[in-house]
């Protein structure tokens, strides 16, 4: 039966365990972001994948990390000066092309949980909140995937336009009040570098109604801390690994 991303939360949390969500898909094994590696990370039994967004420069949604695309295909520049039809021509890595935000959605819905990050840092997309809700609304995904962003205003801006859809935002820092910031930005996930969370921030978010998912959680290290923090949910670059590990922790 197809869960909603706020039941799969609720599941979670009824049993004792954090969501294993699949950072870029499973690119441990395959380049980041790609169609292989999101099936790749559904394979693995991720909870969630998450990906990243920008817009072409005919306004097509296109799911790749950086602003810029020398790190992770054979093409120069940045990514807002190619047509879609352009960069689908790029190599994303081992052949695999630079997916449509639609074709991620289309092979997630009914599978797992996506997590949506919108890379509205500087240089911004303007209108890029109205073309993402208008798509989740006709492909009816909106009960099924989550959007976060660095830029909190963005969350904001989305959480007036559609109050149903989950939304996170993203933090490298450990602020003051986690949990203001939370409600300012209308949010229902904090989600924030996994060394800068503790047990108090996770009380703070929780007492304040909101859910904490942490990334990118790769070492030991990280899977030790979240284990005596317990988040939400984590991401992982080696989703495979990390996620077997974290699964068996005890429930509270």
């Amino acid at each position: 039966m197809t869960q909603s991303i706020r039941d799969r939360y609720e599941a979670a949390h009824d049993e004792g365990r954090p969501l294993i969500g699949g950072h870029r898909g499973n690119p441990a094994e395959n380049p980041e972001n790609t169609m292989r590696s999101f099936r790749s990370a559904i394979a693995a039994g991720c909870d969630l994948i998450e990906c990243d967004v920008h817009l072409s420069s005919d306004s097509r949604l296109v799911v790749i990390h950086d602003h810029t695309l020398e790190r992770t295909t054979n093409g120069t520049g940045l990514v807002r000066d190619y047509s879609a039809a352009e960069l689908r021509k790029l190599d994303a890595g081992d052949g695999e092309k630079i997916p449509l935000l639609q074709e991620v959605i289309e092979l997630v819905l009914g599978k797992v949980g996506l997590v949506i990050e919108t890379k509205q840092v500087p240089p911004l997309y303007p209108g890029l909140e109205d073309k993402l809700i208008n798509m989740l609304r006709q492909l009816g995904a909106v009960p099924e995937c989550a959007v976060i962003s660095f830029n909190h205003t963005s969350i904001h801006q989305l959480r007036k336009m559609e109050p149903s859809l989950q939304l996170g935002i993203l933090e490298a820092s450990r602020p003051m009040h986690p949990a203001k910031l939370l409600r300012e930005a209308g949010a229902d996930v904090y989600s924030p570098h996994w060394g800068a969370t503790d047990p108090q921030l996770v009380h703070e978010v929780h007492a304040a109604g909101g859910a904490v998912g942490v990334w990118p959680v790769d070492d030991e290290a990280a899977i030790a801390w979240c284990k005596f923090v317990k988040p939400d949910s984590i991401f992982s670059n080696r989703p495979k690994e990390v996620g077997a590990e974290l699964r068996a922790w005890a429930p509270v």
